[in-house]
């Protein structure tokens, strides 16, 4: 996998969310904020999508072994594994909460880049972040006319999400072309 395969990948998600943000910054309104938090988290589990495929599908070096379990290779994939009545395995979708597949995502990306990805547990990010789902699920799925509206400081925790999550992202393009380029020298 390539670093321009993995930036094509995420490109139509960082651009739905940077059009969010712009039509937010144009017109603050209960629209566009929802518009804003949905496509924020379009870009968050869709980038954890592309993360994932990154380190099944990234070559590993000559002379080197990826280290996965088969636990991680399923986690990774998304897939859980059952049998059958008649004994054949079957394959299903794995569907991850979001703050454990993020940690885990993490994880294995910090081991498979020999880093370590700093997510802020326990801190305020960390909180804004987990506040953030909060507030994308209630819009998502409302039960009453009141879960549909996003206040001043909601707006502001969805936006101090999206700045803390960029920040890992860019912290992973930087360190994957670092390794790249010691890989070349």
């Amino acid at each position: 996998m390539k670093l321009s395969d993995i930036k094509n990948n995420l490109m139509p998600m960082l651009e739905d969310a940077q059009w969010a943000e712009e039509a937010l910054e144009k017109e603050d309104n209960q629209f566009t904020r929802r518009a804003y938090i949905r496509s924020l988290f379009a870009m968050i589990e869709g980038s954890i999508w592309v993360l994932k495929q990154t380190v099944l599908h990234t070559p590993v070096p000559e002379g080197q072994i990826r280290t996965l379990s088969a636990a991680e290779y399923a986690l990774l994939s998304d897939k859980t594994y059952n049998l059958k009545s008649n004994g054949q395995p079957k394959e299903q979708t794995k569907y991850l909460k979001l703050p454990d597949n993020f940690r885990f995502t993490f994880s294995v990306l910090g081991k498979f880049l020999d880093t370590s990805f700093d997510l802020g547990v326990g801190t305020v990010a960390w909180s804004n972040f987990l506040e953030a789902q909060a507030i994308r699920n209630r819009i998502t799925h409302p039960k009453i006319p009141e879960d549909f509206e996003v206040s001043d400081d909601e707006i502001a925790t969805c936006k101090e999400t999206c700045s803390w999550f960029n920040q890992l992202i860019l912290f992973f393009f930087n360190t994957l072309v670092l390794n790249a380029n010691h890989a070349v020298n």
